[in-house]
């Protein structure tokens, strides 16, 4: 699939966005509550939408069901700055909205911005949904973890030992109160 770069870095940023959100800080499974959380808060998210638009786009986390994703793809492809960049009436016919997702493109639509957002949510959506390198980076930031676990069991003693080294170069003893 051939995706602009537009596409490229949002599609990265939204899908680092969702993983945040998926877990606590104790590693429980929380992705359900915060989404119900942030799509409460939609009407202080619309002033984000074009400038942290990966900060506003899970309030539609699984909300579409691509019918025809031939204009889906065709979009990724496009950068919003292009004349060829569609708008939400062009693709609408494209997919279905889970009813309860329904009354909050009707307030996306009407802020500043907010048709090409939802085309972008769309677009960042579908690929989250079937991007073949998705489960690929996922594999590599697991491999990442799992390895870093191994070098270092609580995760802190490698930054204390580097600081007790500056320490040291700098002429204190790092043992002393």
């Amino acid at each position: 699939m051939n995706k602009s770069n537009h596409f490229e870095e949002l599609s990265s940023t939204y899908s680092e966005e969702i993983d945040d959100l998926v877990s606590d800080s104790e590693g429980k499974s929380v992705l359900t509550a915060r989404l119900k959380e942030k799509r409460k808060e939609l009407d202080a998210l619309l002033q984000m939408i074009e400038f942290a638009p990966e900060m506003v786009a899970p309030v539609f986390f699984d909300a579409f069901t691509f019918t025809n994703p031939a204009l889906i793809v065709s979009a990724i492809a496009c950068e919003p700055d292009d004349g060829d960049f569609p708008t939400w009436d062009s693709i609408a016919s494209s997919l279905s909205l889970a009813e309860w997702a329904k009354p909050m493109v009707q307030k996306v639509l009407a802020a500043a911005g907010g048709d090409q957002f939802m085309v972008a949510t769309a677009a960042i959506e579908y690929l989250r949904c079937h991007s073949k390198t998705a489960p690929v980076a996922a594999k590599e930031r697991d491999e990442f973890d799992r390895q870093k676990d191994e070098d270092d069991e609580d995760g802190f003693s490698d930054l204390g030992e580097a600081g007790a080294d500056w320490l040291s170069q700098q002429g204190f003893d790092s043992h002393t109160a």
